[in-house]
């Protein structure tokens, strides 16, 4: 299917505009998401915020009971006298509801609500009470339908103890009045709603709605809140429309205060970015498309000419007057030709030199290099790859299979699934043998020889028989030095103890002559022992006799103190 130039500039256009587009979105979204996680933030710490300001009016309640509990009036159980008192501090105190004593059975004493005296309900059967006697410790209350108010109140309470035990239980009621005033306090962002929570999961206190005092709030917020210490949730957790929720649990009270802000004020500015994106791409595509309609037709006009042109030089005739074009790369069509014909001259010598240049350095190189094929037979070679293979020439070489000059066949295998793998092998030691049948090491490499002649790998040796034979004679000599070492440690002392007894008079003459002799035999075993130290290469006894191993000539072998002559080493 041939796509015309129009078509062609179209798809450009919209290939371009529509990368673009997309990258311009994923900025904005990224933006924003940023901008987002900035903005949940805020809650969040406005929410701690809070929390700190809700713990502060119940600390400053329980500071409040502590002044009351010194009474002295408490000690003498003047009950009047501590009415009064109690009366003062919540004057003190203008977020109490009332001040309660109460006895270790749960029964009020007292209770400002009402006059002295008066029968008032027991409060045994209240979480917090309980759990202040149980603890020993202040207590705050979730939100409770106070038995002497009458109307939902939180309960701060305090035990009171002399000489270690409990007498008495202060209680400062607080109002959901209290709490709200702390959240009102506090500017909402954007019309959002504060709300205090409590460890049950009812509304204490909201901004919004005071008639919500009192009821369960969504379960879905209770379950993440009595699990979590703060979050962000999304939805419809909390308030009954669309919102974002961050919250935060007291520390002290355990009361989670939550800032509900719309939807609106976190995902408004995303959607309106992308609005606006939209807008943006439709009227910049419809712009692109119009210019791409009318620069394709006149720019396809010209090219038709061009066209023609061409055709006309092809087959011999005139060639008209060419088009002119305003794009650079279009205006050179008339001579890019030529150019491309001098280049492809050019490019031809440059590939002929290469090749001799090649040929001169496979000719010359010192290393020995072969060009195989891949049954082996030898495709051509250097004077150095012959000379290693005990050849005089490359010509004797026809006809000859490397395979043949592997002591073990199976490593030109190796070689070979390597090269296939990875490409190349360097560096790899491989033992041969020359056509003279002596055995040599060599340091092969191989290469795929594509691109060089017909032949199918290029393999290049390096003769390291003679760094091999050292090796082996370093190996020797260390070997030498380490066991002479490990011998004269115990020799010492073997040839001190046989001096001492050849010199004991007490021992009978035939048996010193007899340690003499051991002496004389360990002294020359130190001798050995020392040569063996300065042993620095190998030379074997000279021998007659048949079928005998080669023996190593320690005296010889060892470097003379003064140099010496080169002893003969053996293969």
């Amino acid at each position: 299917m041939k796509l015309r130039l129009r078509t062609f500039l179209l798809a450009v256009v919209g290939l371009t505009l529509v990368p673009l587009l997309v990258v311009a979105g994923l900025a904005i979204w990224w933006a924003h998401r940023d901008e987002r996680r900035e903005m949940e933030q805020a809650l969040l710490a406005r929410a701690r915020a809070l929390t700190v300001a809700v713990d502060r009016e119940v600390e400053t309640s329980i500071a409040g009971l502590r002044g009351l509990a010194t009474a002295d009036e408490l000690d003498s159980a003047d009950f009047r006298k501590f009415y009064d008192q109690a009366r003062l501090a919540r004057e003190a105190n203008s977020r109490w509801l009332t001040v309660a004593l109460v006895d270790p059975s749960g029964r009020q004493i007292l209770n400002l609500l009402h006059p002295m005296g008066d029968a008032l309900p027991s409060v045994a059967g209240f979480e917090a009470f309980q759990r202040t006697v149980r603890t020993g410790e202040p207590q705050v209350s979730d939100l409770v339908m106070g038995p002497t108010a009458g109307r939902w109140v939180v309960a701060v309470t305090l035990p009171v103890q002399r000489g270690g035990t409990l007498r008495y239980v202060l209680v400062a009621i607080l109002t959901p009045e209290s709490f709200a005033s702390v959240l009102g306090a506090a500017q909402m962002p954007g019309g959002g709603v504060g709300t205090i929570v409590d460890r049950k999961g009812i509304v204490v206190a909201n901004t919004r709605d005071p008639k919500r005092v009192g009821q369960p709030a969504a379960a879905g917020f209770v379950s993440r809140a009595q699990r979590q210490e703060e979050a962000v949730l999304a939805g419809t957790a909390l308030e009954k429309w669309d919102a974002y929720t961050a919250f935060s649990r007291a520390p002290r009270s355990q009361f989670a205060v939550a800032i509900s802000v719309p939807v609106e004020l976190l995902d408004g500015p995303l959607r309106r970015s992308l609005w606006l994106l939209s807008a943006t791409a439709v009227a910049a595509c419809a712009l692109s498309l119009l210019l791409a309609m009318l620069a394709g037709r006149r720019f396809a006009k010209r090219l038709g000419a061009l066209g023609d042109a061409f055709k006309a030089f092809s087959r011999g005739e005139a060639v008209p007057e060419l088009p002119t074009f305003q794009l650079a790369e279009i205006s050179g069509v008339t001579h890019a030709l030529g150019e491309a014909m001098s280049l492809l001259q050019a490019r031809t010598d440059a590939l002929e030199e290469s090749e001799r240049r090649y040929r001169t350095t496979f000719e010359r190189n010192s290393a020995g290099m072969c060009l195989t094929l891949a049954d082996g037979r030898l495709f051509d070679c250097n004077d150095a790859f012959a000379r290693i293979m005990g050849y005089e020439s490359p010509s004797e070489m026809v006809a000859v299979n490397v395979g043949d000059f592997y002591v073990n066949p199976k490593d030109r295998e190796n070689l070979l699934e390597r090269v296939r793998a990875e490409g190349a092998v360097t560096n790899v030691e491989v033992q041969f043998r020359r056509r003279d049948g002596r055995l040599i090491w060599a340091l092969v490499n191989v290469i795929h020889a594509a691109g060089r002649s017909q032949a199918d790998y290029e393999t290049t040796l390096l003769d390291i028989t003679d760094h091999k034979a050292a090796e082996e004679l370093r190996s020797i000599a260390r070997l030498a030095n380490a066991a002479a070492h490990e011998i004269n440690n115990p020799l010492t002392l073997v040839i001190g103890r046989l001096a001492m007894l050849r010199d004991d008079p007490s021992l009978d003459a035939t048996v010193r002559e007899r340690v003499g002799q051991a002496h004389a035999a360990a002294e020359r075993i130190r001798e050995i022992v020392i040569d063996m130290n300065q042993l620095t290469r190998v030379e074997l006894f000279e021998h007659t006799g048949r079928g005998l191993p080669e023996m190593i000539d320690i005296r010889k072998s060892a470097t003379p103190p003064g140099g010496g002559g080169a002893p003969r080493v053996a293969d």
